[in-house]
């Protein structure tokens, strides 16, 4: 199970990767995989949407920080990779 876990994150890291150059992902319409593909872990992927659907679009990406379980470590790691942008 484990390894499945492992090659379905490299699948979608690999999928975002040839997206398109400089394309980042809206954390306002992203899924659990597409968030997990940029770098959060599955529960703080889950956490991100739950925190979404409970107080409303994020508008600025540093909102991240406000959500549960968040580690700036993490926060640091996607920022580049993310928007709240359409």
């Amino acid at each position: 199970m484990r390894h499945r876990r492992l090659v379905l994150a490299f699948l979608f890291v690999v999928a975002g990767a040839t997206a398109g150059a400089g394309e980042k992902l809206n954390l306002n319409a992203a899924t659990q995989q597409q968030l997990v593909g940029v770098g959060f872990s599955e529960s703080q992927a889950l956490q991100v949407i739950a925190h979404r659907d409970k107080s409303g679009p994020l508008l600025q990406v540093e909102e991240l920080l406000a959500v549960p379980q968040m580690k700036k470590e993490t926060f640091e790691k996607v920022r580049d990779r993310v928007t709240v942008d359409e």
